[in-house]
């Protein structure tokens, strides 16, 4: 698979640290040049050896010294130089990563809600975390080793030259064979495979996630890993498809290391060949040192353009990844106006997820009143929760318009219109601050008695009694847990304490149990007075009441008015809640039969 080089992407990412990467670049070629330059001093020492065999006491000490200090003296180079190009590089690479998190922080913060919807918090710390790391080895020793790698071929295959013609092209031969071989695997499935390795990693870092978060049910019903599918077969799948493609590539990684390693097999018979030809045998003895010295600098040569080069395509995915989510746009607050009132009007609104799906919404007309509740009900995936997305503008439609109070809501700004919408989700999350803050996140200048106030009329007494230190205790602090309808309880508080002219409960009341249920009602009864709602849910008892209710299917409204209308309609929604109470009634008779039993 193919991909554009991002380096122009890595270069920009580095902002003024640009110049510390030019040193480091210019200190790694100079070191190669260093390392390939100690190797003459073995040619001179074989050279002075050659010519004094057999009168070992001619041979110049002094001389041989020298070419010792010389040796010494270049490789000590060498690695300085190395060594500055990787402080440099590190610095590069350490401050560019500070500023990619911070900015990829940043620019998530300002994407619309419905991106996280599309992007699991797995996938997203998996990116934040693991991908940006990926630009450290790049930055840090991969631009000095790939400098080396390009300078240090060069600057061998000028030496070898210099030397000899016929013994360097011995040498070159089957270097070229495993650079061929090399292009073959790096360029075949070489790319395909590390595109598949990081989605099934972050596949398996979502499903990994999700199991962490579902450990309590799953431990309560005496389930083990195994029992959550979609981990275990996102190891499995991981684990199956690189086994496959190491097995696949063992034959060209083995010829690889094979052509590689073999130089000596093209180097000793060249030589044999022109001492049998006769000329300057002192040259040739010492250009076969020369040769067979630096044939391991060859071999880890070749060792590493081919690590540079899988790094480079691990690299590529990581950073493409990191582009992908700069490419996603904010939504766009260019307006100011103010709506002349809360009701919403939906004009022919049609929405799709991407270009390649078909539409959630199609063609949608729906006006919601100011001041009433209007609920949203239907099978999963018919466009109820998309609907309450659009009307919070978490995501934009495809088609169509969205009005609050007469006015466009793209043309209001994004102050005012999280000022006058709040939602409760199905989910909801408390940060690990203390409940006073979690309550307070809407309206940070609140008081004391304000946030006790709300918490109060979103009956949380029950929930402060046991706390140890009231509003003012840690959530997640050490043996400082709520479940999951006290949650959304204080979530009800946060709401009433920001006192929004608008609603929008997505299933509110889906996972409490019915004492938790009770007393969310009850806080809806003071959360909602005199609000504009838009109610999402599946138990027919939460919609009675509604001044409205729309039945949502395959995106459209296919039923619109309130309970006894639709009752009469004996529609959609009149078998909805025939099927609602006989779940009930069993229900319930079920749990009189096993007291009887129990008697």
């Amino acid at each position: 698979m193919k991909q554009k080089s991002n380096l122009p992407f890595l270069i920009l990412s580095m902002g003024p640290f640009k110049i510390t990467m030019v040193c480091s670049i210019i200190f790694a070629a100079l070191s190669a040049v260093e390392n390939i330059y100690a190797y003459t001093f073995v040619y001179k020492i074989a050279g002075e050896l050659v010519q004094n065999v057999g009168n070992i006491k001619s041979v110049s000490v002094e001389l041989l010294s020298e070419y010792g200090k010389g040796i010494v003296f270049a490789v000590c180079a060498a690695y300085g130089l190395y060594g500055l190009s990787l402080l440099f590089s590190h610095i590069t690479a350490f401050n560019t990563i500070m500023r990619l998190k911070r900015k990829l922080i940043k620019h998530i913060g300002t994407l619309p809600g419905g991106f996280h919807d599309s992007n699991p918090s797995g996938s997203l710390r998996k990116i934040i975390e693991k991908n940006t790391d990926a630009t450290e080895t790049m930055m840090a020793h991969q631009i000095p080793n790939t400098t080396m790698s390009i300078v240090l071929p060069i600057a061998f295959i000028v030496f070898m030259f210099r030397y000899s013609v016929l013994l360097s092209v011995a040498c070159l031969i089957p270097v070229i064979v495993g650079f061929v071989l090399l292009m073959v695997i790096m360029m075949g499935n070489g790319g395909e495979f590390v595109h598949k390795y990081q989605q099934a990693s972050k596949d398996m870092s979502n499903a990994a996630v999700e199991y962490v978060r579902g450990i309590p049910v799953m431990k309560i019903f005496g389930q083990t890993a195994d029992s959550f599918s979609r981990y275990k077969n996102a190891v499995n799948g991981f684990c199956d498809y690189v086994y496959k493609f190491a097995i696949s590539m063992m034959k060209a990684d083995s010829l690889y290391n094979t052509a590689i390693n073999s130089v000596f097999y093209a180097l000793v018979p060249t030589a044999l060949f022109l001492f049998n030809k006769g000329g300057n045998t002192m040259n040739l003895i010492c250009s076969f040192v020369f040769f067979a010295s630096i044939i391991p600098m060859e071999v880890t040569i070749l060792k590493r353009i081919m690590g540079n080069s899988s790094e480079s395509i691990i690299v590529d995915e990581a950073m493409e990844s990191l582009k992908k989510i700069f490419d996603e746009k904010p939504m766009e607050y260019n307006g100011n106006a103010k709506p002349c009132g809360y009701g919403f009007d939906f004009k022919n609104v049609s929405f799709r997820y991407a270009e390649n799906l078909p539409l959630a919404l199609d063609g949608i007309n729906l006006e919601i009143p100011e001041g009433k509740t209007t609920a949203l009900v239907g099978l999963s995936g018919g466009g109820k929760s998309t609907i309450a997305s659009l009307a919070a503008r978490l995501r934009d439609v495809t088609e169509g318009e969205v009005l609050l109070g007469g006015v466009n809501i793209r043309d209001i700004s994004e102050k005012d219109l999280n000022d006058y919408i709040s939602i409760v989700f199905q989910e909801n999350g408390l940060l690990k601050r203390s409940i006073a803050d979690n309550v307070a996140l809407y309206k940070i200048d609140a008081s004391r008695d304000e946030i006790l106030h709300a918490l109060h009329l979103a009956q949380c007494d029950d929930i402060l009694e046991k706390l140890p230190d009231g509003i003012d205790t840690l959530f997640g602090a050490k043996g400082v847990y709520l479940s999951g309808g006290e949650i959304q309880r204080i979530a009800i508080a946060r709401a009433i304490l920001k006192d929004s002219p608008v609603i929008i409960l997505d299933e509110a009341t889906a996972f409490a149990d019915a004492e938790n249920e009770y007393l969310i009602r009850k806080a809806f009864e003071e959360l909602l007075k005199n609000k504009t709602v838009i109610m999402i849910a599946h138990r027919m008892s939460t919609v009675r009441n509604a001044d409205k209710i729309c039945v949502i299917e395959n995106g459209k409204i296919i039923e619109e008015g309130n309970h006894d209308t639709l009752l009469k309609f004996k529609g959609k929604y009149s078998a909805m809640v025939s099927e609602y109470s006989k779940a009930v009634s069993w229900k319930i008779g079920k749990q009189e039969r096993s007291e009887e039993k129990n008697a």
